[in-house]
């Protein structure tokens, strides 16, 4: 039998409920794992989801050939340019380095307490990603369980949420070396994760049949003011200017992506003027893409001051260098 046969719609979602239910069994059982075997349970989930987000035929592909989730054509008016996604490169990499790492340190080191800590999170995020790669394809789409890979996606997000907020409460535990090689991914991937949920949020709602220009419009303006607010907060709460930046980052995509679909529109006036009424939903895409860019403009400046004035300040307050994601 293949994976894909074996990929159900209401399996993978009670497989995402289940897990979510499971997060607090799972904390407890990684704080007391041996840590020999932690260290393989971490790789081994890391693992899982790059093979996972290997597999090929998922709705990604619609936003490079000009589907509902293209920046230029599509529906949604939070559409990344294809740069933001480069990301992911930088995320894999640190996380693997992250997860390969902890085998070189005797458990007597200090960090490996707080890694215990971050471990449960981690292995949650790993899997629920996993999970949103099962759901986030055209099966979904046609049967109506599109919004189940923005729950797998949002749960990665938490779980993150989580490991974020065991080692900014910590930075007594770890060296600015260590937390470039622990932390620094894990900080990267609950900001674009973050933002991802939502873009993903706008892209289960362009694709429902019959959602109209104005629902798609004001979920789509909601979305970039929640991430704006959100960034600032978090950087500010938690003194993670990395958090910030990587929400400045996806809002200044997301702002790129309207940019080009208002020039496309301007390209295309005059045939457009042409166009029977039979053909005005063409115009969907760009009802809000003008507000929507002035929005992901403004919300990428503010998390960037954020992740800026956060940064100095904590340079400042160190004497050197900067040292990042720490508490009030």
């Amino acid at each position: 039998m293949s994976l894909s046969a074996l990929n159900y719609p209401p399996l993978v979602a009670l497989s995402g409920l289940g897990l979510g239910a499971s997060l607090p069994a799972i904390e407890q059982i990684t704080a007391q794992t041996p840590w020999a075997a932690l260290r393989l349970a971490n790789l081994l989930c890391y693992g899982i989801n790059v093979i996972s987000v290997q597999r090929p035929g998922r709705l990604d592909s619609q936003a490079a050939e000009g589907g509902d989730l293209a920046p230029r054509t599509g529906k949604t008016l939070v559409a990344p340019s294809g740069w933001a996604f480069a990301i992911w490169g930088p995320i894999f990499l640190g996380e693997l380095v992250g997860a390969t790492a902890p085998f070189f340190l005797p458990e007597t080191e200090p960090i490996v307490e707080l890694l215990r800590k971050v471990s449960g999170p981690f292995i949650s995020a790993q899997l629920f990603q996993s999970l949103w790669c099962a759901a986030f394809r055209p099966k979904y789409n046609e049967k109506g369980y599109m919004f189940v890979s923005t729950g797998m996606l949002g749960a990665t997000a938490y779980s993150l949420s989580k490991a974020h907020a065991a080692f900014a409460a910590n930075p007594q535990l770890y060296s600015k070396l260590q937390y470039g090689i622990f932390f620094f991914p894990m900080a990267l991937h609950f900001g674009w994760t973050t933002a991802a949920t939502l873009v993903n949020l706008n892209g289960s709602v362009a694709m429902q049949k019959g959602a109209s220009s104005t629902l798609i419009k004001y979920v789509g303006h909601a979305s970039v003011l929640l991430a704006s607010m959100i960034g600032v907060y978090v950087a500010k709460v938690r003194d993670a200017p990395v958090y910030a930046g990587v929400i400045a980052w996806a809002l200044s995509a997301v702002a790129d992506g309207m940019k080009k679909r208002l020039a496309a529109a301007d390209d295309d006036a005059d045939k457009k003027k042409k166009k029977s009424k039979e053909d005005e939903t063409v115009g969907v895409g760009l009802d809000g893409a003008a507000t929507q860019y002035m929005l992901s403009r403004i919300g990428a400046i503010v998390n960037g001051l954020a992740a800026a004035f956060v940064a100095g300040r904590l340079s400042v307050g160190n004497g050197s260098g900067i040292k990042l994601d720490l508490t009030p």
